[in-house]
């Protein structure tokens, strides 16, 4: 078996480059948009801070939080940089492949949904291994992966934004400010629900003190599996018939997934938190002698 300074020193191997990786390939998309709109990435650049001091500071509010220090930036690396690699390496050839066997309708779903879940489930798996001492909670893998969704999603919608300015014959920012507002009217905070059902699945299966091992593959595959099914149904092409009830019916499902996560995550500190009281304490008022 591996010991724990190892498998932080493996963590962070794979962490660090993958990381690296994708900031270089953002960096050159947004500098190439930095050059012909630059309001655009300022614009962003300003929302996404906001955005993210926003749910810091809720996320610090709430009684499942622990002081992780600035760590919680590792995750928004992890979804705003690393993720993407695994849009590049794999984006492409799963639209291949729906294509190939006639399934046009989910070239979307594959290409976005498949790597996109796999990279973010594995970076939240890796950042819980990493850093065992801030996150080493059954619940803190739901808390790691709506950082990583965070992270995913501002540097997704920066970059619509940007291609919105572009796309605008008449005015950057009236084509920046529609972009933003379709993605915080269509279908806000997508890809924070879908991390967070992955995550807490992940923080369970590596966490948890007194799971099965087939209890562990189970939550450990089915959180990103159930991720990955949540993203690949949102993206389908549905049929133009259907309206547009993917956003007044799986939205607000997908926003219910997020509260029950939350939830058993309430659940699961309450029961430890039992737990870890003295016997005494626990017993309190009851009629047997402590």
């Amino acid at each position: 078996m591996i010991d724990r300074t190892s498998q932080i020193r493996w963590a962070f191997l794979i962490l660090v480059p993958i990381i690296a990786a994708g900031a270089a390939v953002n960096a050159l998309t947004l500098f190439a948009f930095g050059r012909v709109t630059p309001l655009s990435l300022l614009f962003g650049t300003l929302i996404s801070a906001a955005v993210i001091g926003v749910v810091w500071w809720a996320m610090s509010r709430s009684v499942l939080w622990r002081p992780a220090g600035a760590w919680p930036l590792l995750a928004l690396a992890w979804g705003a940089l690393g993720s993407f690699t695994f849009i590049l390496v794999a984006g492409e050839s799963m639209t291949t492949i729906a294509t190939a066997v006639g399934w046009e309708a989910a070239e979307a779903s594959l290409a976005g949904a498949w790597p996109e879940e796999v990279g973010k489930s594995l970076g939240i798996a890796l950042i819980l291994l990493a850093l065992p001492r801030p996150w080493n909670r059954p619940w803190d893998g739901l808390l790691v992966g709506i950082f990583v969704g965070l992270g995913f999603e501002l540097i997704e919608t920066v970059q619509y934004g940007a291609a919105g300015a572009l796309d605008d014959a008449n005015s950057d920012v009236d084509g920046l400010l529609f972009m933003w507002f379709v993605r915080a009217v269509a279908g806000p905070g997508l890809h924070v629900f879908f991390s967070a059902v992955a995550g807490l699945g992940v923080g369970m299966a590596l966490l948890h003190p007194r799971l099965t091992t087939p209890a562990r593959w189970t939550l450990g595959l089915g959180g990103p599996f159930a991720a990955f099914l949540m993203h690949f149904l949102w993206n389908y092409s549905w049929p133009t018939s259907w309206g547009a009830w993917p956003i007044a019916v799986m939205w607000p499902l997908y926003l219910a997934a997020l509260i029950g996560c939350w939830l058993v995550a309430k659940r699961l500190a309450r029961q430890s938190d039992h737990l870890r009281r003295p016997d005494s304490v626990r017993r309190r008022g009851s009629a047997v002698p402590s």
